[in-house]
């Protein structure tokens, strides 16, 4: 086979003439990377005879006069730059604009005045407007509740104060032989006259505990989780706001079940109503905390005689972080643990600080406190003359919330909340034996834990700042290091670096010197 010699090609010959290199150019307004050879499109044409027309005059004239405001000192770099980008040295502010990752400042990079004044504005704008919703924000409220666990074991939960309170405001026997003992009709002493009572030597506590019908009497079966041992021992005698002898179990007490609760049978005496509160027989049962006193708004039900009723108990707790504890009294609007201690009662709950309340403002207004109220010893008791003082106050009271009564008294922060279902039956196979069966205990072996927190929390702040920062500026936290950085690092270092340089610089010196 013949071997073809390839001829190599001579290289390519480029002419340069040095007089039009060496010719000074002219100064160029815009940087190289800012020509680009753009088509004329639809747009540009219509742009161009909306020139023709004057219409788009205005355009120009106020870029010119953007390009003329005297712009202070400190604003200085905000004027373009009258090189090309290459001949001078970039400023730090500029170098800062190209690595910045702040929206909107790469733009001051190789732009004209007025863009860079533009957006300057445009950027303070959007300072402004994140500042300003940031501190006109609606505030919510200080503190939040939110559910924490829905496991939380029912038997680490206090069973509550089950009172029971005859609907029978008036032995019948007892009036009979009060009537005979004090000289006074039977209607008078069961409508309160009181002018007849006036002349009599009775008080109101003594009417009170004469007539009442024994209420705890009543209760023949008490079981406390199904066991042998009879829990009678427990019931105690219990007068209400309004003046009732009640029976209340497990009351200032703390006792723990599981499901099993409290079962009692309470024989109603009929033949013993002399002044019923409504037109029934039966009992009213009032589920509340065991440490607590109850009041109007405590949770109570009806119960008819020769029924058995079974009330599901459903316990909520509730519990607050250490945050909350940071808060001001006025911002939480509750009290912690051993906050606010009260002079009669040795726990707090809203409704024993009511209670003392009252008494208090019963005797600034009447001179005396209502029979079984709280009070100190000292303080007289209420008598027949005092009882339509009383009554007055309660009337004005139910109108006036507590803040208004000046009480300063707010719920506590940690506290536990019961809810009940129930079921009524009338017992089968019975002959109006005149009995109630009552049986309380829990729904569930788990109930809901409630937490009380701080609604903005440091962090939850750092979130909301830097969501509306990032929305309007598009910041985070690496821009503010980047900002840190470039104001604080960099200028140091060069410093140091130019020192540096002069230290060597003055140290050469000095050797030369020294060498001649």
């Amino acid at each position: 086979m013949s071997a073809f010699k390839i001829e190599e090609t001579p290289p390519p010959l480029y002419t340069v003439y040095f007089e039009d290199y060496l010719r000074p150019k002219k100064l160029q307004t815009k940087a190289h990377l800012q020509h680009f050879e753009t088509k004329v499109g639809k747009i540009s044409a219509v742009a161009s005879s909306l020139k023709r027309l004057k219409i788009l005059r205005w355009h120009s004239r106020i870029i010119q006069r953007f390009q003329q405001l005297p712009l202070p000192s400190f604003l200085g770099f905000l004027r373009a730059r009258k090189d090309d980008g290459m001949c001078k040295r970039k400023s730090g502010f500029e170098i800062y604009c190209e690595m910045a990752s702040i929206h909107g400042f790469h733009v001051f990079v190789g732009a004209e005045t007025w863009q860079r004044i533009f957006w300057w504005l445009l950027i303070c704008t959007a300072v402004i407007l994140s500042n300003v919703i940031l501190l006109t924000a609606p505030k919510e409220a200080p503190t939040i509740l939110f559910i924490d666990s829905m496991m939380k074991a029912t038997s680490e939960i206090p069973f509550p104060a089950v009172t029971i309170c005859s609907l029978n405001g008036i032995s019948k026997d007892k009036l009979q032989k009060r009537a005979k003992e004090w000289k006074v009709s039977e209607e008078t002493l069961r409508n309160s006259v009181m002018e007849e009572l006036f002349r009599t030597n009775l008080n109101w506590s003594q009417l009170l505990e004469d007539l009442a019908p024994p209420i705890c009497e009543q209760i023949r079966s008490c079981k406390w989780e199904n066991h042998l041992e009879s829990c009678l021992g427990e019931l105690k005698p219990f007068w209400t706001f309004d003046n009732r002898l009640c029976c209340s179990f497990n009351h200032q007490k703390e006792l723990y079940t599981s499901q099993l609760g409290v079962s009692l049978v309470v024989k109603l005496q009929k033949e013993d109503y002399a002044a019923s509160i409504i037109a029934s027989h039966g009992f009213e049962v009032l589920i509340h905390e065991s440490q607590s006193v109850p009041d109007a708004a405590t949770m109570r039900m009806m119960i008819p005689s020769d029924s058995e009723t079974h009330i599901m108990v459903r316990a909520f707790s509730t519990r607050f972080t250490a945050n909350l504890a940071g808060l001001p009294i006025e911002d939480r609007r509750c009290f912690l643990p051993d906050e606010h201690r009260l002079w009669f009662y040795s726990a707090y709950s809203l409704s024993n600080c009511l209670t003392e309340c009252r008494s208090k403002k019963i005797i600034q207004s009447c001179g005396c406190v209502p029979p079984h109220a709280p009070g100190e010893s000292t303080w007289p008791i209420c008598g027949l003359q005092q009882v339509e003082c009383v009554r007055k106050y309660d009337e004005i009271s139910e109108q006036i919330t507590a803040v208004e009564r000046d009480c300063n008294c707010l719920p506590p922060c940690t506290f536990h909340r019961y809810e009940f279902e129930s079921d009524v039956s009338l017992i089968k196979g019975s002959n109006s034996t005149n009995e109630v069966r009552l049986n309380v205990y829990y729904d569930l072996a788990f109930t809901e834990e409630l937490l009380l927190d701080v609604y903005e929390t440091w962090l939850a702040f750092i979130g909301t700042f830097g969501g509306v920062n990032g929305l309007f500026m598009g910041c985070s936290f690496v821009s503010v290091f980047e900002l840190i950085f470039f104001t604080c690092v960099r200028p140091t270092c060069n410093w140091l670096a130019r020192q540096q340089i002069l230290w060597r610089r003055r140290r050469k010196q000095a050797k030369v010197g020294l060498a001649h």
